[in-house]
């Protein structure tokens, strides 16, 4: 459980009973250990009580891939709440550009073909259609799914699979671009869904690969992005030797700033022309640099996470002692989180303004913060908001903006606490 250590081999447990997703090697390594805490990505009614799984990361020795145990599965039977990419203006903006880059830098156009996994509404997709390149999507979520179908944009509801790839491949045709935004990371077996890439690309086609960045969430001390239904944490090693093991190359990387921390991958077939770029090189010697320079990166994340999430209580129960009122804004699954291995409830927290309708009068798991609307703050504001979508605070606290004058506080409480 997070709690400080005090030796350096308490980062060890004793052998558990799981696998590697990977190598299938044994896992003893614990990089980090929430506890038992309920699903994040789903709220619930009043009086309803939320189930609790444990929520444990350990790293295989063997590979290095960090993952979250197989305890975690015994919450698979429930599907997070929808959510749709397009209600973000700054994510439909960051993936204009991407399709503009992408469209040129591959020479795409009405002859070619671009597959996303992942495609949630089409709001990446839309950017390629607009310009008149052919595209399909493939998407689990069936409510999702229908918004992108109502738009225009062809989209399969189904678990992207090798399966799944290999009969779009030989049905519709393969493509000269695959996307995989923020969709690897969840998926059970990565091996499965990496061989997916292989079979559905064209032998000149580059598959792109978007993942929250490992080094990024240890740098930062980022507890809060773990989550029962993202099953891996990748860091370039690891990836890289993922779609190698698939007959994949990877010839360029990118470091981005997106949800605290992320990295883009370009990948080809093994035999494919495409020569290496800088950005690989300058992102293998980021981690190496960072690992060189801090021997406990991975070794003391669980201490790390103990203090902060001292230091963050401390800070809410000094205000609330002082007789300040404290709201937060946002639902968000890394808030949820957070507030929880906080240990933070109702006798800190008041309540959680969020502007989806769909969540008023229903709370946050675990904390059983209630969800209002927004129009609640700004009837009776309160003291300090906390603003749990951390990674876009500025884009997120824009609704707020009226308060600010009012003398209305705003906060984020990762990586560190500080004023929004």
């Amino acid at each position: 459980m997070l709690t400080a250590q005090p030796e350096p081999t308490a980062q060890w447990t004793r052998p558990a009973r799981v696998a590697c997703r990977l190598c299938g090697a044994r896992l003893y390594r614990s990089v980090l250990d929430l506890g038992n805490l309920p699903l994040a990505h789903r709220t619930v009614a009043l009086g309803e009580d939320a189930p609790v799984y444990p929520l444990h990361a350990r790293m295989c020795d063997d590979c290095l891939l960090v993952q979250i145990s197989d305890d975690a599965e015994a919450s698979g039977p429930a599907k997070a709440e929808p959510y749709l990419s397009s209600s973000s203006a700054s994510r439909v903006a960051r993936a204009g550009l991407f399709a503009t880059a992408m469209m040129k830098r591959l020479r795409l156009g009405p002859g070619s073909l671009v597959i996303e996994a992942g495609s949630n509404d089409g709001y990446l997709l839309r950017h390629f259609k607009n310009a008149g390149v052919p595209v399909l999507g493939i998407e689990l979520a069936a409510a999702a799914g229908g918004v992108a179908t109502r738009n225009g944009i062809a989209t399969e509801i189904a678990a992207f699979t090798t399966e799944i790839a290999m009969e779009v491949a030989a049905r519709i045709g393969r493509a000269d671009l695959v996307v995989a935004h923020y969709v690897l990371n969840h998926a059970p077996d990565l091996f499965d869904f990496a061989a997916g890439f292989a079979g559905i690309l064209r032998p000149l086609g580059v598959v792109t690969i978007q993942v929250p960045h490992l080094l990024a969430l240890a740098q930062g001390t980022q507890f809060d992005a773990f989550r029962h239904d993202t099953y891996t944490y990748l860091s370039l090693p690891v990836l890289e030797r993922v779609l190698r093991s698939v007959g994949l190359r990877v010839f360029d990387a990118e470091r981005l700033p997106d949800r605290g921390g992320s990295l883009r991958v370009h990948a080809c077939h093994a035999e494919a022309p495409h020569a290496a770029r800088p950005g690989l090189k300058s992102a293998r010697l980021a981690e190496t640099a960072a690992e060189f320079e801090r021997s406990d990166l991975y070794a003391g994340f669980n201490d790390r996470a103990a203090a902060l999430r001292e230091e963050i209580r401390g800070f809410l129960q000094v205000r609330r002692e002082s007789g300040r009122r404290i709201a937060a804004f946002g639902a968000a699954a890394r808030g949820t989180t957070m507030l929880n291995v906080c240990g933070v409830g109702t006798d800190l927290v008041d309540c959680v303004a969020d502007p989806d309708p769909a969540q008023h009068g229903r709370f946050l798991p675990g904390s059983h913060i209630p969800i209002v609307p927004v129009e609640a703050l700004l009837d009776q504001p309160p003291d300090d908001i906390l603003i749990l979508p951390w990674t876009r605070a500025a884009e997120a606290a824009m609704p707020l903006q009226p308060l600010r004058p009012r003398g209305v506080r705003m906060w984020a409480m990762l990586p560190r606490v500080g004023r929004v």
